[in-house]
């Protein structure tokens, strides 16, 4: 069987097309005729009243009565049927047929007023004249132009007129007007057959585009759903992937950690520097795809605060600039004393170290300026680089998340493509406005207006740095499916001198803890089957009432992090770097109630 060619495929869907805008059209005329023949029946009972009254004095009683009624009883069945037509026949045509026909029925009784006409007088005769004609031009939009329709009624009672004019002669020197009434009122029906014809058209072109505009709307609302489905499966895979690769770093660092406690040669304690580096390099970037989980979660909240500029800009600065200096780029702060924003330091913040970052790493040569000025109600923030530049028809994509700029290759040191994406999720919350300048091969200028802050504000003094804390002795419960998670939690807790127990499952927990209680529970937060760490702390408190508890994730899908935030427990999200966790664990058994259940020392 071959396959259609082009052409004939086309013309098939073209006829497609055009029987499916018959159909509508069809349904729209039987459905217009329903509406006015409820509308326009009274009406016409009273015009045909007044055409009776009208020939009441010269013509016949029984003969005025009787067409009086016939009108009436026409225009009751005509009513009837209309409004059952779609009970009479599912098939539009043939609901169609029936409204011709009803249509020809009410005709006939009309065009039969001009029988009267040699009874009338001529004004009695010009009265019934331009009834019928205003019908018949009303007939066009009860009929919707459709011609079969609109002859039915146009041609019996035009035709009826015609005769009647030209049978019924006026009397006097006036009798050449009766003699040129007829081919006057054959004009007139042609013309309004025309207009019948053009409102048709209207009508039906009206119906093709509202189907086309239905057809349109269901293919966006497709192509949006697909695009919806598509994101959320990005999400997940982007979740499942990161839950997945985080727990074996986390067991790495572990591992290291505990390992570090032991090396002391110089060599090895450089070979472990390097260790640490490349560690450290994707704990940040498997943090940055937490932080995108946080805020499309809207777990982002944002501490608005008065925040003076330039000591918030200062130390990033000095941070950036050894990195400036070994690629030979001169970095440079302009910035007034006195400017002031209204903004969350914290957010603020990582909104201008990405913008910061991201120009140094596009930037081999020349300068990476930050500015800022006061704008009205607003705190302009430029930071101009002589980089590579971006096309125009990529403006938009850098933004998007994981596009980079001439980085084919993925270069790591360059990142995951993340930053602006991030700015774009918090410029929204902060207030921001982002515009961008750039052209290739001569620089990008990216500009924040950021919203003016009230007084002249304090810079805020510089933390001083702590010892970390040491570790406390207690006995803790590590509540974790992955095997090597548990290893490595049990090798560096007892390193620092802590009693471990290791569960698998929450059954497991259980039974450890109604051997001896723990003083503290790690448990991850998603366990196998269905089970979770905060089932497992809300079932081992009822035994042991206040138990310190803490959430330890790999998890980054928005879901599963508002539910951690909502159980309302500290949560560490892995890899969970040695200094944290102790920090974690002191602070969680400092701030637990004095009547917890206890074994330290």
């Amino acid at each position: 069987m071959t396959r259609p060619m082009p052409e004939e495929a086309q013309a098939t869907s073209s006829a497609a097309n055009q029987e499916a805008i018959d159909q509508a059209v069809m349904a729209e005329l039987t459905t217009l005729y329903e509406k006015q023949s409820q509308r326009t029946g009274p009406v016409l009972g009273l015009v045909a009243l007044l055409i009776g009254v009208a020939a009441w004095p010269r013509a016949p009683h029984w003969a005025v009565i009787t067409w009086v009624l016939a009108e009436w009883l026409t225009l009751f069945i005509r009513r009837q049927g209309l409004k059952s037509l779609h009970r009479l026949s599912p098939d539009p045509r043939q609901r169609l047929r029936i409204a011709q026909a009803l249509r020809g029925l009410h005709a006939m009784t009309n065009a039969a007023s001009v029988l009267f006409f040699p009874f009338l007088s001529e004004l009695g005769r010009t009265m019934v004249t331009l009834i019928l004609a205003g019908l018949t031009t009303g007939a066009i939009g009860t009929s919707g132009g459709y011609l079969p329709v609109y002859l039915v009624y146009a041609v019996p009672v035009m035709g009826a007129l015609m005769l009647g004019w030209a049978l019924t002669p006026l009397h006097g020197e006036d009798q050449w007007l009766g003699q040129a009434m007829a081919p006057l009122i054959l004009l007139f029906a042609l013309i309004m057959v025309g207009l019948a014809r053009d409102s048709f058209r209207t009508f039906r072109t009206s119906i093709a585009k509202r189907l086309d505009e239905t057809q349109l709307n269901q293919q966006l609302r497709a192509a949006l759903d697909q695009a919806e489905a598509a994101n959320a499966a990005k999400t997940r895979f982007l979740a499942s992937a990161s839950h997945d690769l985080r727990q074996p770093l986390h067991s790495l660092s572990l591992f290291f950690a505990t390992l570090r406690l032991q090396v002391s040669s110089a060599d090895h304690v450089t070979l472990l520097g390097h260790i640490d580096q490349a560690l450290h390099a994707l704990q940040t970037q498997m943090n940055t795809l937490l932080d995108m989980s946080k805020l499309d979660a809207g777990m982002v909240h944002v501490d608005w605060q008065n925040i003076p500029l330039k000591p918030a800009l200062e130390p990033l600065i000095t941070a950036y600039l050894p990195i400036a200096h070994q690629k030979g780029v001169r970095l440079a702060l302009h910035c007034p004393s006195d400017l002031v924003v209204s903004s969350d330091g914290q957010q603020l913040s990582r909104v201008l170290r990405n913008l910061l970052d991201n120009a140094l790493k596009y930037t081999n040569h020349g300068h990476v300026l930050v500015d800022a000025q006061q704008q009205g109600d607003h705190i302009a923030v430029r930071v101009q680089d002589t980089g590579c530049g971006i096309a125009p028809n990529h403006h938009r994509q850098v933004f998007e998340e994981f596009f980079q700029v001439d980085n084919p290759e993925r270069d790591r040191g360059r990142g995951l493509g993340l930053g602006l994406s991030i700015i774009r999720r918090l410029a929204p919350l902060l207030h921001i406005e982002i515009e961008l300048q750039s052209t290739p091969d001569v620089g990008t200028t990216m500009t924040l207006r950021i919203p003016c802050g009230h007084g002249v504000g304090a810079a805020r003094a510089t933390p001083v740095l702590e010892d970390p804390p040491s570790m406390p002795m207690c006995h803790v419960l590590v509540l974790d499916d992955e095997a090597a998670v548990r290893a490595g939690m049990e090798a560096l807790l007892k390193r620092m001198r802590c009693e471990v127990s290791l569960a698998s499952c929450i059954d497991e927990a259980v039974a450890l803890a109604s051997l001896r209680p723990p003083d503290l529970l790690l448990a991850d937060l998603r366990l196998r089957g269905r089970e979770s760490g905060i089932q497992a702390v809300e079932l081992l408190r009822r035994s042991h009432p206040n138990l310190p508890a803490i959430i330890i994730t790999g998890d980054t899908a928005p879901n599963r992090l508002k539910q951690a935030e909502s159980a309302g427990l500290p949560v560490l999200h892995k890899p969970v770097a040695a200094a944290t966790l102790v920090a974690a664990i002191a602070a969680c058994l400092e701030s637990a109630t004095p009547d917890a259940p206890s074994t330290l020392g």
